[in-house]
């Protein structure tokens, strides 16, 4: 095998090495992008199974909803049912 031979061996070795190494980041970059739409599918299943529409404004509104579930519940208006009544 001659020098020449031997370099373009390497060469076409690297070229090779560097497409596969492109296409493994862009298969992960693709199962990426395929697990955060299939969550925010699951979040907009949500949304909708709570009777707000699937939108970005139905978003806001399931959001709004639960913060105010929360702040309620966090104001104590709510202990004496947890309250052990014996």
């Amino acid at each position: 095998m001659t020098h020449a031979q031997e370099h373009a061996d390497h060469v076409f070795g690297a070229q090779y090495d560097d497409v596969r190494e492109r296409y493994a980041s862009e298969l992960e970059d693709l199962k990426a992008d395929s697990l955060a739409y299939e969550e925010e599918m699951r979040y907009c299943q949500l949304i909708v199974d709570a009777g707000f529409p699937a939108t970005f404004e139905g978003m806001d509104e399931y959001e709004a909803a639960w913060k105010r579930a929360v702040e309620y519940a966090d104001s104590g208006a709510v202990d004496d049912l947890f309250k052990d009544n014996a």
